[in-house]
């Protein structure tokens, strides 16, 4: 029995699905940079140095979770995966949670090593899922749609930090969204697997000649390394992705740095660095999905290609190298008197004085705009607050008045 050679439509259901997986993806980067938003606050509470915060937010927790991402991927193909997926949102949000009342470096970075074991089971069964509900000519938008969640849920996490946090403290943020984690994931008990190959284009057979659930975990360890030896494109984009994260290492401190060095007070950047975040990442995401279907469809390599000419194009900008005051001129965005004052300093070799004096001159607009994005957004925040609480309450409270019309 053969399935139809023509194009496979999405079901109605599957924008639904990715959006909810889009949602989650979102809590699961707001979860992980919660504690890089709240870095020096957490620093100073717990006596942390600066090479264990590192640690905290570099080894302890990217080795576990890109480790347990590959077995994670090859369990994903085993077992139900929105289950697979409730139980690791379980994980890391309890584990969330009990990093807001850890003590020491000892007890947090043991809560940042599972929450990288709970949270690698998000994104290989999610993308599992994408590939099952949406046929290959969309896949890359929809993948794109998916991986929104990582510029919105980082940038989220940094106003959280900085309208939640001076509001509530850092501990209690990390309860809230512990909280938030465990109720999502009762939907996914909900949530029906798509049917494995539903979207391939060719014709194939509809029965599977084997499950596939069941399987032991030394078949996994085998298929994962088979997987990545018969696919030298996966293993090429795994090494070039390792070398293209490790600048983003630095990007761990840049609010301890701004805080402890730049002279803003805690909380008081966050806000404003995370809106930069959810703006740019967001653009950047989106047109990529975008950009790598339109090549899928024209050019030979795939998407695989797309990225690699995409990284080359880069590099030979960074190679060629230009003026900082030129590139901020052709965005259109920067304003003519800062463009001017960063041409002034890079020619006369004292840019960092000049950027300390334009940030001088420009603080008190900023802050201004966080005073008034602050004023918009706390109502907001309270009215989702109150939401969250008076659903925990419901979903405590229910199983209770069932009991009592039974009785």
């Amino acid at each position: 029995m053969h399935r139809s050679l023509e194009q496979p439509q999405a079901s109605p259901k599957a924008t639904g699905i990715l959006l909810f997986l889009l949602l989650l993806n979102i809590l699961n980067m707001v979860d992980r940079t919660l504690i890089t938003s709240f870095g020096t606050a957490i620093i100073t509470d717990l006596g942390l140095s600066d090479s264990q915060f590192g640690l905290l937010t570099g080894p302890i927790f990217v080795f576990f979770y890109s480790i347990m991402g590959l077995f994670m991927g090859a369990l994903a193909d085993r077992v139900h995966r929105p289950r697979l997926i409730a139980a690791g949102l379980v994980l890391w949000s309890a584990l969330t949670a009990v990093s807001g009342v850890a003590k020491n470096f000892a007890q947090i970075g043991v809560a940042r090593l599972f929450i990288g074991v709970g949270e690698s089971a998000m994104a290989p069964s999610a993308i599992s899922m994408i590939s099952d509900m949406f046929p290959k000519a969309k896949r890359g938008t929809a993948t794109g749609i998916y991986y929104l969640g990582v510029p919105l849920g980082a940038g989220a996490s940094f106003i959280v930090a900085g309208i939640l946090g001076p509001m509530i403290g850092w501990r209690n943020c990390f309860l809230l969204l512990g909280g938030l984690g465990l109720v999502l994931a009762l939907v996914l008990l909900f949530i029906k697997d798509p049917e494995r190959g539903a979207m391939e284009e060719k014709g194939t057979e509809v029965d599977q000649q084997e499950s596939l659930i069941g399987g032991n975990w030394r078949s996994i360890v085998s298929d994962v390394f088979q997987v990545v030896k018969s696919t030298p494109a996966l293993a090429w984009t795994m090494v070039g992705a390792v070398f293209l994260h490790i600048p983003l290492g630095a990007g761990q401190f840049a609010i301890v740095w701004l805080e402890r060095e730049r002279g803003f007070g805690i909380g008081e950047i966050s806000a404003t660095y995370g809106l930069v975040y959810i703006i740019f990442g967001t653009a950047g995401t989106f047109l990529g999905g975008i950009l790598s279907d339109w090549y899928q469809a024209r050019y030979r390599g795939g998407r695989v290609r797309f990225l690699a000419l995409l990284m080359m194009a880069v590099k030979n900008e960074v190679e060629t190298g230009s003026e900082l005051a030129g590139s901020m001129k052709e965005t259109g965005v920067f304003p003519a008197m800062l463009i001017q004052m960063v041409s002034i300093g890079e020619q006369s070799g004292a840019l960092d004085d000049m950027l300390s004096k334009a940030a001088e001159i420009y603080e008190e607009e900023v802050d201004t705009l966080v005073d008034g994005l602050t004023s918009m957004m706390e109502p907001l925040i309270m009215a989702f607050l109150g939401i969250i609480v008076g659903g925990l309450v419901v979903a405590m409270y229910l199983p209770i008045f069932q009991m009592g019309s039974v009785i």
